[in-house]
């Protein structure tokens, strides 16, 4: 690791649950959670992620296209390095299928 480079946290770790009924919304689940990230080109993002029950984890590039997926993971993974190629925008979309319910912590950093 270099004199410069740091690890700078986009997500706190958090815990939430994930799959209820939820009326507000069209799928009538609350089954799909998307978080957007700032990011700086030449940087690597790190996505930590642990659930009960299984969640769909996948990483969204400036241009939208997934460039790392990993589907129903239910014990503690890490997902990256996955390299920035631009500033801009990305984003990170977790999900479940509608009905399943599951108790979800998961943290993303930028090295």
């Amino acid at each position: 690791m270099s004199l410069f480079s740091r690890k700078v946290v986009l997500i706190e770790e958090n815990s939430f649950h994930m799959g209820e009924v939820d009326y507000t919304k069209p799928s009538l689940y609350d089954n799909i959670r998307t978080y957007p990230l700032e990011v700086k080109a030449g940087k690597s993002i790190y996505v930590r992620v642990s659930s009960t029950n299984g969640v769909d984890v996948s990483v969204i590039d400036n241009s939208g296209m997934n460039v790392k997926f990993q589907e129903h993971v239910t014990s503690e993974i890490v997902m990256g390095p996955v390299p920035v190629k631009e500033k801009g925008m990305m984003a990170i979309i977790l999900g479940v299928y509608a009905g399943d319910r599951t108790d979800v912590t998961f943290s993303v950093w930028m090295e």
